[in-house]
């Protein structure tokens, strides 16, 4: 990985580190050592999703998440700034696809910032990642 930058890290990476039956969860772990290896950035959108879904009643995980996000290199990204942009894009996009996340286009509209460095993304959606990625080279990390 070349130049300096946050990692950008979605909410299934989440789900499948702290679930051991997630079909991702070993990807996960070894892929895990990039929390350590980059500042990262953390959108409230995922924040959001990641505490009340699947994380909420799992104090133990809750507290794996809560130790992340509380880490001195973690930012908290405000989305406010994203918000219209990714509204209008998933409800242009509802019509030519599958279901549409809210959450993927703040995360996609965040990779065109030239104002926020991203470096490198972990997601196991890559489908909806790799061309903003590529096209405003951001790293999607993989296992192997």
């Amino acid at each position: 990985m070349t130049g300096a930058g946050q990692l950008l890290v979605d909410t299934g990476f989440f789900f499948a580190l702290f679930n051991e039956r997630d079909r991702h969860h070993a990807a996960a772990c070894e892929l895990g050592d990039w929390l350590d290896l980059l500042p990262i950035v953390l959108p409230w959108p995922m924040l959001y999703e990641t505490v009340n879904t699947r994380l909420a009643g799992q104090r133990n995980n809750l507290a794996r998440f809560g130790a992340i996000v509380q880490l001195p290199e973690t930012t908290l990204l405000d989305d406010s700034r994203y918000r219209s942009q990714a509204y209008a894009a998933v409800f242009a996009t509802a019509r030519r696809r599958g279901r549409p996340s809210l959450v993927d286009a703040v995360l996609c509209n965040i990779i065109e910032d030239a104002n926020v460095p991203i470096a490198a993304m972990l997601t196991f959606n890559e489908r909806d990642f790799f061309e903003v990625c590529y096209e405003n080279g951001v790293e999607l990390l993989k296992t192997g």
